[in-house]
C-alpha cells in the first residue's frame, strides 16, 4: 500500500520521534480550518499513524464530522518538512498501542512528579492516504540506524557463554558501549522484596551510582519496570517543558542516599525491562546528550539484549563444589584505623561515618569482616556465603551474585583500603589494608 505514497513512512523515522512538534489541521462542518500542535505522532505500520487524544476539543469535534486531516512533520536533522494526508479510522482506549503511548506520556509526567496530570484518553488510528515532502533545498536525511546481525549474534553468544553474574553484567555493558555505541549505560536489578530496583553496574558516567535505588513505579525507570514496557524519550527538554506547561502542585521527589547514574544535559533516555519467564529481573538504562539519539531500531536492539540478559541470569547454574578456604596471615596494617559501623536492624554499613551500603550486601560485608577479625580469613566462596544460615539470604541465587558485584563496586568507590577481589569463578578475596574497628549497633540506621 505504501508504494503509492510519494515518500514512504519508513524512510523518515526521525519525524515520528517528537523532537520537533507536529501540527495537525482539521476542518469543521462549515469548512472552517483549525490548526494546533499535537504531542505524539507515532508510526504504526507502513500505512497507519497513531495520534494522541488529550486536550484538543476542537480537533476532536472536527474529526467527528470530517474524518480527513493533514499533519505536518519536520525531520530534525535536516529541517525537511513532510505533509501527511490522513483519514481517521477509529479511536482506541485500550490495547497494546494505547498502552505503549500511555506509558510514554506517563513516564514524562512521572519524571516531573506529576502523575495523572496529563491523562491519555485515547489514541486515534489514522490511515495515511498521502505523504509528500514540501519542496525545499534542504539536504537528504540521515541514514537509518542499522545494527549488523553478526554483531548482535556475537553479543548473544558472549552472554550465553557467561559463567557467572559478573560476566553477564560486564558483557552487557561492554556490548552497549563497544558494539552498539551507547556510551552511557547502566543495569539495575530487582531486589529481594520485588518492590525496588538497584543499580549494580554502569559505564560512561562521572559516578557509577552503584547501590542507587528506584521504587518500581516511580519515575521513568520505575514506570518502565512496573509496566514491563520499554520507555524511549527522545527530547527530554521539550517533553518536560510540555509537562511543565500542564503542571499542578506536585510533591518533591524522594531524596536518595546514592544518586542514580546521570549525565548532565540529558536529552534522550531509553529504559528496557529485562524479563525472564514473565518475571521482572531488572532494567537496562541508556542516556544520551543528543536529542533523538535512540530510534525505533535502538529500541528493538536493546529489547533483544534485555531479553537475552534476563534469560542468561535465570539459567545460571550453581557453583561447583569447592574445598574450605584456607586461613591466611593478617596483612600488615597501614597507619590509621578504619571504623566500620553496622546497624543490625536494617543491615546498614557506614565506614568512618560515611554511608556505604545496606540490606543483603551490608549483611554479607559484616559477615566477612567478622571472619577476617576472628579467624584471620581473607579467602571466601560464594557457596559458603549462600549456605550461611545466619545471613538469612533470600532464596534467590542471582540476588547473591548481584549483591557481591554491588558490594565490590561500592568498596572500590569508597576506599582502596577495604576491597573485594574476584579470584576465580565463585571465589573472592577480602583485602584489608588498615586496622579495623568494628562497631555493631542494635538499631536501625539513621538514614
Amino acid at each position: 500500500m505504501s508504494s503509492r505514497l510519494s515518500v514512504r513512512l519508513e524512510d523518515i523515522p526521525s519525524c515520528f520521534e517528537g523532537i520537533i512538534p507536529s501540527s495537525i489541521c482539521t476542518v469543521a462542518a462549515d469548512g472552517t480550518p483549525n490548526i494546533t500542535y499535537i504531542s505524539v505522532v507515532y508510526r504504526l505500520d507502513e500505512e497507519h499513524v497513531v495520534l494522541s487524544r488529550q486536550f484538543f476539543k476542537k480537533t476532536e469535534e472536527n474529526t467527528g464530522v470530517n474524518p480527513l486531516a493533514q499533519v505536518q512533520l519536520v525531520e530534525p536533522s535536516t529541517g525537511r518538512q513532510f505533509l501527511l494526508d490522513l483519514e481517521y479510522e477509529r479511536t482506541e482506549t485500550s490495547g497494546p498501542t494505547f498502552e505503549r503511548m500511555r506509558t510514554k506520556l506517563d513516564a514524562v509526567a512521572a519524571h516531573e512528579g506529576m502523575d495523572q496530570v496529563f491523562e491519555l484518553r485515547g489514541v486515534d488510528i489514522c490511515r495515511v492516504t498521502g505523504c509528500e515532502m514540501v519542496p525545499c533545498e534542504f539536504p537528504e536525511g540521515l541514514p537509518q540506524r542499522i545494527v549488523p546481525l553478526d554483531r548482535l549474534e556475537a553479543v548473544s553468544r558472549r552472554i550465553s557463554a557467561a559463567e557467572d553474574m559478573d560476566d553477564i553484567i560486564g558483557g552487557t555493558l561492554d556490548a552497549c558501549v563497544e558494539v552498539f555505541n551507547y556510551p552511557h549505560a547502566f543495569v539495575m536489578l530487582t531486589d529481594e522484596s520485588g518492590e525496588r530496583l538497584y543499580t549494580v553496574a554502569s559505564a560512561g558516567f562521572p559516578s557509577s551510582g552503584a547501590g542507587s535505588e528506584v521504587r518500581i513505579g516511580e519515575g521513568i525507570i520505575g514506570l518502565a519496570a512496573a509496566r514491563r514496557q520499554t520507555v524511549r524519550l527522545t527530547h527530554l527538554s521539550r517533553d518536560l517543558h510540555y509537562s511543565q506547561a500542564q503542571r499542578s502542585a506536585a510533591p518533591a521527589p524522594i531524596e536518595r542516599v546514592i544518586p542514580l547514574p546521570a549525565i548532565s544535559s540529558m536529552q534522550s533516555q531509553l529504559v528496557a525491562p529485562m524479563l525472564a519467564h514473565r518475571k521482572l529481573v531488572g532494567v537496562i538504562c541508556l542516556q544520551s546528550h543528543e536529542a533523538g539519539a535512540f530510534q525505533a531500531a535502538d529500541e528493538c536492539v536493546v529489547g533483544i539484549l534485555a531479553s537475552q540478559v534476563a534469560m542468561a541470569m535465570a539459567m545460571l547454574g550453581s557453583e561447583a563444589s569447592v574445598p574450605p578456604p584456607p586461613r591466611v596471615p593478617e596483612p600488615a596494617p597501614a597507619s590509621g584505623v578504619m571504623q566500620v559501623k553496622y546497624y543490625n536492624e536494617d543491615s546498614t554499613v557506614f565506614i568512618d561515618n560515611e554511608y556505604l551500603i545496606k540490606g543483603v550486601a551490608g549483611g554479607i560485608l559484616w559477615r566477612l569482616l567478622n571472619a577476617y577479625r576472628d579467624e584471620q580469613r581473607t579467602e571466601f566462596s560464594n557457596k559458603e556465603i549462600r549456605l550461611d544460615q545466619s545471613l538469612e539470604l533470600p532464596d534467590i541465587k542471582d540476588n547473591l551474585e548481584a549483591r557481591l558485584i554491588l558490594l565490590r563496586k561500592r568498596l572500590e568507590e569508597r576506599s582502596g583500603d577495604l576491597r573485594i577481589e574476584k579470584t576465580a569463578r565463585g571465589r573472592f578475596r577480602l583485602v584489608v589494608e588498615k586496622p579495623l574497628s568494628l562497631v555493631e549497633v542494635a538499631a536501625a540506621s539513621p538514614l
